[in-house]
């Protein structure tokens, strides 16, 4: 790849500035599109370059363009969030000129780990991998970073030995999701008039740090409630069938025993399981007394209607919208040779059937 000679980029600089001058680029576009830049990029190479964050990182020449830079989305399929994530992202990208390759697990860490030695091989600009694994992924990163390509890590943080391999990463805060679910069923169940009562907890894929942060916070603030029991969490592997059936089960074991007042289900279509369960035994849910409290910690479609019809009290965002809007501006600024901070983590909100409806863009218009 040939890089612009001075004369060339003094020519640019005049056309940029709206002399009129036509200049012939023939070599500069030879470059693909990425050595040539105009005032704009030059300012916000400067603009990048002020803000010098500590801990940020970089990736090519400051201001370079993007169009037809390649990145290998390493990531989950057919998960519901992880599809919406999945094509938003890949949209975004794709409108900035830049190319996408995906290679897609079922969280599956030896499948995700052969993708990422294809991804390796190819030489992208940039892998960016939503770990199966936060452990098992570690190999593949200290690879690609043996072989000089930059990875960003998405949506849930990485162990210590994995952060040393990334080059930045955009992250929910599932801590915050943890907690805003432990308020949400207090809150639901002070509501219905429970003085105590027993809650049960279907999570995600045990064993990631995912779960790890969530039902950390989530525990820390029901050991501030000890009138709320919580007992059985149970690995619904982010399966609303699989939770569904838990939930039948702790139903029953429960039932004659003062029966479950409250119920975490980690994402809100897991939630949806827990209140299918409920409907079979006729156990009634809601916010009302004798109801069973449900609350999830991330939002998707399933949510909105079921919070519409008073079956689901609380939920919180960690939208893959949201999520992989904010992605795409870190990816692109790296791309560009711009600063980005090592870790950008998403703000997370809680919300309840009170005041859901706000959420409605983020929650439940994602792509099918």
């Amino acid at each position: 790849m040939r890089s612009s000679s001075p004369r060339q980029q003094t020519w640019l600089r005049l056309l940029a500035l709206g002399l009129g001058v036509f200049v012939l680029t023939a070599a500069v576009a030879a470059c693909g599109g990425g050595g040539s830049s105009t005032s704009a990029g030059e300012e916000a190479g400067a603009a990048a370059e002020e803000e010098g964050a500590e801990g940020a990182t970089s990736g090519g020449e400051e201001g370079e363009s993007v169009e037809g830079k390649t990145v290998s989305l390493v990531t989950c399929e057919p998960n519901v969030y992880c599809h919406a994530y999945n094509e938003n992202l890949k949209r975004l990208l794709g409108e900035r000129g830049i190319k996408v390759t995906q290679l897609s697990d079922n969280f599956e860490p030896e499948l995700q780990n052969q993708h990422m030695d294809q991804a390796i091989a190819a030489k992208p600009d940039l892998i960016a991998v939503f770990a199966s694994n936060a452990d098992a992924i570690v190999p593949a990163l200290a690879r690609a970073k043996a072989a000089g390509v930059a990875t960003a890590n998405l949506d849930a943080r990485l162990g210590e030995e994995g952060e040393e391999y990334v080059d930045f990463e955009i992250v929910a805060d599932n801590h915050a999701l943890g907690k805003f679910a432990a308020e949400n069923v207090i809150e639901g169940m002070e509501k219905a008039g429970y003085h105590k009562g027993r809650v049960i907890v279907i999570t995600g894929t045990m064993g990631t740090l995912i779960v790890e942060d969530r039902m950390e916070a989530f525990e820390e603030v029901m050991a501030e409630h000890p009138e709320f029991e919580v007992v059985e969490p149970q690995d619904g592997n982010w399966d609303p069938v699989e939770s569904s059936k838990i939930a039948l089960q702790l139903f029953t074991k429960y039932r004659s025993q003062g029966g479950v007042q409250g119920a975490y289900g980690m994402a809100d279509y897991m939630a949806g399981g827990i209140i299918q369960a409920a409907g079979q035994l006729g156990v009634k849910v809601g916010d009302k007394p004798g109801d069973t409290v449900v609350t999830a910690s991330n939002c998707t479609p399933t949510g909105i209607p079921l919070m519409e019809k008073g079956e689901l009290w609380g939920n919180a965002t960690q939208s893959p919208i949201v999520e992989s809007e904010q992605a795409a501006e870190k990816i692109e600024e790296f791309l560009e040779g711009k600063e980005v901070p090592h870790n950008t983590t998403v703000k997370e909100e809680r919300f309840t059937m009170e005041d859901y409806k706000k959420f409605i863009p983020q929650c439940a218009k994602w792509p099918t």
